[in-house]
């Protein structure tokens, strides 16, 4: 479960407030989007439930822990065992392959073997196995994006943090990724943050958080 209480995002000097004391939660293993128009605050509020930022003020407790309070070191490990991370540029390392990069997650936990089928299955699934041993420079924008969520599922995370990951596909790859997100959630039970200006896409979540000016629309 995330729960944020009170929760106020400032950036610069004089500081600007883009998100205004949020208070919600998020059940384990549910489907919520986080929509609204640009400059809302969407990105900015995955981003600190995602442990990549942290709050201005305020608190987000992920399973009754304060992430807030973690150390380096305690959130290498949190984001290595416990999340998947999809964002609309790909990062993939351009001297590694596709399934190198893929295995990313498992190399870190001295896994790689161990997930070698599991990232081929999921190259298979996202139509990219073709690509196996090709580097991020001989693939299409759809490919590399495809490989990048093959590496953010490998290890079956608990947490799956999506910004805005069909921004770059077309419209039949980016169904194909939503419906693999369904089967995730549905299956693996992963609770999935999904931000998305496309109504379409924010329709299939479970749930809605809409954001209105930094603050959520009730």
């Amino acid at each position: 479960m995330i729960e944020c209480f009170d929760v106020i995002k400032e950036f610069g000097k004089p500081p600007q407030r883009v998100l205004h004391g949020l208070t919600f939660k998020i059940d384990r293993g549910e489907f919520v989007s986080i929509s609204g128009r640009s400059g809302s605050g969407k990105s900015t509020l995955l981003y600190l439930i995602s442990t990549l930022d942290i709050p201005s003020a305020g608190s987000i407790l992920i399973n009754g822990k304060d992430i807030t309070t973690f150390g380096v070191n305690e959130l290498h490990s949190f984001r290595n065992h416990f999340v998947g991370f999809i964002f609309q540029f790909h990062y993939l390392l351009p001297e590694l392959t596709a399934l190198e990069n893929i295995l990313l997650p498992a190399r870190n936990l001295g896994l790689q073997a161990h997930y070698q089928k599991v990232a081929e299955n999921l190259m298979d699934e996202l139509g990219v196995l073709k690509q196996l041993h090709k580097l991020p420079s001989q693939l299409s924008g759809g490919e590399q994006q495809r490989v990048a969520i093959a590496r953010a599922l490998l290890l079956e995370p608990k947490y799956i943090f999506a910004d805005e990951p069909t921004g770059n596909l077309d419209t039949a790859n980016a169904r194909l990724v939503m419906s693999i997100l369904q089967r995730v959630n549905k299956e693996k039970k992963s609770t999935i943050c999904l931000v998305t200006h496309d109504p379409g896409y924010s329709s299939l979540a479970n749930r809605e958080i809409l954001l209105v000016d930094g603050r959520i629309k009730t």
